[in-house]
């Protein structure tokens, strides 16, 4: 309630992209401080037996993580788990350093709950990510780091590149991500074309000697084919999970109400949810239990994680509903989740995966 009425109207007087700079500044206080890692933790943290799983061998003490593009070089990557994220995502990352698109890149779309981003894969490139994880002391929750082409390689070119980002980090996440999907970076969703995708497959596979769970982060407005095709690799590669979906490119059907409606970029936010869902259960009906789906876009609430359970993922992600619900926010939908899953008599969360995929039609 104090972040809503006080503190996030002082903050949305301010830029968005000064705002993330200047709350990534501070999580990194919390992230180099043991005393204040812990005091958060003991404070805005909830987990529950019903909650909890383990999946290819790793301990989630929550299914809730944030999603990419919030940490994006990993400044504070420990500092997550304090306001109840079960695990982290920092990233994406590309195997060399890139400025990302011109600002302004960032956009509120306080109408929609949403927002418009258009960054651009802005990172410190995979060797400073690298030193900077190799440094951390108190790790506390799973990382999963997502690794993205380099904007400058050619597309003939992005197999060598992400084999290149995967050498340097491998050794520093729990999970590695590909990202296929960032509608902000020219003909980037070209990589989720078979003939693009499977030579990028068989490097990183073949470079997996630790047999890491390596994730697919896919774009949200692809068809059925499109999405055949991926489900196809994955099954082949054995994918451990594909995370579903990225941001919006095409926003004619979003009916979006904000000032910045047409600002260049890609659309999360509550009103990506429901098409999200949509994916979610298309990919657990495909999936033949082959690979885990991972549920992102306009989560706000523990119904909102419900449903996507409910879809068919078994792991979530939030960033936005982050930004505009506020620290305790992730404690909060962790909470109502456990409650949802024992008012309708599920003792564990893996029991209510899927039971409402056939719901949603693609």
């Amino acid at each position: 309630m104090l972040y809503k009425k006080i503190i996030r109207p002082i903050l949305f007087r301010f830029g968005p992209e000064k705002v993330h700079n200047f709350t990534i500044k501070l999580l990194s206080i919390i992230d180099k401080s043991h005393f204040l890692n812990n005091l958060f933790f003991k404070t805005k943290n909830f987990t529950s037996p019903r909650i909890k799983q383990k999946i290819w061998g790793l301990y989630w003490r929550t299914p809730i993580g944030l999603t990419a593009g919030m940490d994006k070089s990993a400044t504070c990557p420990t500092a997550w788990s304090a306001f109840d994220f079960g695990w982290a995502q920092i990233g994406s990352v590309t195997h060399l350093a890139q400025p990302g698109n011109p600002k302004p890149r960032l956009w509120r779309l306080p109408q929609d709950n949403g927002l418009v981003v258009y960054y651009g894969l802005s990172n410190k490139g995979a060797q400073a990510v690298a030193h900077k994880l190799n440094k951390i002391k108190n790790k506390r929750g799973l990382l999963s780091i997502s690794i993205a082409k380099t904007s400058k390689v050619a597309m003939t070119d992005a197999a060598d590149d992400y084999a290149e980002a995967f050498k340097i980090l491998e050794a520093h996440g729990n999970i590695i991500t590909l990202n296929l999907s960032c509608p902000n970076v020219e003909d980037f969703s070209a990589l989720q074309k078979r003939d693009t995708l499977e030579p990028i497959l068989q490097k990183i596979t073949k470079l997996n000697y630790n047999k890491k769970p390596i994730w697919l982060k896919i774009s949200y407005d692809l068809s059925k084919q499109q999405l055949d095709d991926i489900i196809s690799l994955a099954k082949q590669y054995n994918i451990a999970a594909i995370v579903a979906t990225n941001l919006a490119k095409d926003k004619s059907n979003l009916n979006l109400k904000s000032k910045y409606k047409n600002k260049p970029g890609g659309v999360s936010g509550q009103v990506i949810s429901e098409h999200a869902n949509k994916v979610i259960s298309y990919l657990y009906k495909n999936c033949e239990n082959k690979f885990k789906i991972i549920g992102v876009g306009g989560i706000f609430s523990g119904q909102d994680a419900y449903d996507k359970i409910k879809a068919g993922a078994s792991l979530l992600q939030i960033a936005t509903g982050f930004i505009y619900n506020g620290p305790n926010s992730i404690k909060q939908i962790n909470k109502q989740l456990d409650k949802l899953l024992q008012k309708n008599n599920f003792d564990h969360i893996s029991k209510a995966v899927g039971i409402e995929a056939d719901k949603y039609n693609l």
